[in-house]
């Protein structure tokens, strides 16, 4: 009985031990999670990483960085998820250790298309502002050439396309689309680009070197006879819009002139509205005209004639025209552009000035220039830009 007793007491002693040991292992269970820190949710991290990614498309990455952006939003999402895994938890069983991973990789994702959004963006800003630079220079080569002679149909609507893609691409630039208001100065300067090649082909004979020397020659043959005989002599330069008055071989009067406007050409027919080229005479000093006053001149001469005759024979000139006539230098000018049928029109107070000065018979040389005017500019420049002349001795064309 008594050892009966004894082995009952020692089994209800370990039972209670066992007991013990198992609620302290139970509550160790409980509390070391939550002791060590991985039940406690990352928060702030979590608020940190929702923040960042708010920024990353408030910087527009969307759009300037696509791809990093997906990867980001993923990530972002996939972390959440896992958040939201461990929250519903009961709470010693939460963990959180693999959720401060994930959001520590999708802050890096965030980052990533953050800087590469903004170096995107920043890129297009440049290459924008170089190709809406361009277009500019592009437009403002083209816009001098639309001054400096006529543009046909063709061009001037090339020119006004060119102009109106320009002003739309500052648009674009001003609202931030850089890549498209990139694309549409390349537009804009290509537009301008035709424009300006198409008017350096039909001024490539400015800087001709045989013209130049014809050109040259024939000054020179002016000024010559004008020292030795010691009267009056008239050169009209084309390109430089102006008409030197020689007086004992030197220059005693120069005169802003304008001209035929589609003089980029030598005159070849009735109603080319180019000045001719070459050597005349006063034939008539008209005190009333119906451009004020004029000086007559002996247009078309022999040389015309007989290149009018040639070219009609290679069919340049359709059978039916007419080399033209009533060329003059005339008042009414002074208007800073090219506007005359051929004639030479200088302001009244210039024509007032070299009437009493030139008599019946005083020789007009009229040349395409002197090799420094826009159009023997326009032409070495591209010949600059290009490496190669694109000119043509003697040849013509109507931009």
């Amino acid at each position: 009985m008594i050892k009966s007793t004894f082995f009952a007491r020692w089994r209800w002693r370990f039972f209670g031990a066992g007991v013990g040991l198992f609620s302290m292992a139970a509550a160790a269970a409980v509390v070391w999670p939550i002791a060590s820190g991985r039940t406690d949710p990352p928060f702030f991290s979590r608020q940190a990483t929702q923040s960042l990614l708010k920024d990353v498309r408030r910087s527009g990455a969307t759009r300037w960085a696509p791809d990093e952006m997906v990867q980001a939003e993923a990530a972002v999402k996939a972390a959440f998820a896992a958040y939201r895994f461990e929250e519903v938890k009961f709470i010693p069983l939460r963990d959180f250790r693999g959720v401060r991973g994930a959001l520590d990789f999708a802050t890096f994702k965030c980052q990533t298309a953050l800087a590469a959004g903004n170096r995107n963006r920043m890129d297009a800003k440049a290459n924008a502002d170089e190709a809406l630079a361009a277009a500019g220079r592009d437009a403002g080569r083209s816009g001098d050439v639309a001054e400096a002679m006529h543009l046909g149909a063709y061009n001037r609507t090339l020119l006004q396309k060119g102009r109106i893609a320009l002003r739309e691409a500052q648009i674009m630039y001003d609202r931030g689309d850089y890549s498209q208001a990139a694309q549409k100065a390349g537009e804009a300067g290509a537009q301008s680009r035709v424009v300006s090649q198409n008017a350096v082909q039909a001024a490539a004979r400015y800087a001709d070197p045989s013209l130049l020397n014809r050109w040259r020659r024939m000054i020179d043959e002016t000024v010559g006879w004008s020292r030795t005989t010691g009267n009056p002599a008239l050169v009209v330069l084309k390109e430089n819009h102006r008409v030197d008055l020689y007086d004992n071989g030197r220059v005693v009067r120069s005169y802003q002139a304008d001209i035929g406007y589609r003089s980029i050409n030598d005159k070849q027919r009735s109603g080319d509205a180019a000045t001719p080229e070459g050597r005349y005479r006063v034939t008539a000093k008209k005190s009333a005209s119906r451009f004020y006053r004029a000086l007559a001149l002996n247009y078309p001469n022999d040389e015309d004639r007989a290149e009018f005759d040639r070219l009609r024979r290679a069919g340049v000139i359709p059978r039916g025209a007419s080399p033209g006539g009533l060329i003059e230098i005339h008042g009414n000018g002074g208007r800073k552009k090219d506007w005359t049928n051929g004639c030479v029109a200088l302001s009244d107070r210039d024509i007032d000035d070299l009437f009493p000065r030139v008599g019946v018979g005083t020789p007009v040389t009229i040349v395409g220039g002197d090799g420094q005017g826009v159009f023997a500019r326009m032409a070495r420049m591209q010949v600059n830009a290009n490496g190669t002349s694109g000119g043509s001795g003697g040849g013509s064309g109507t931009p």
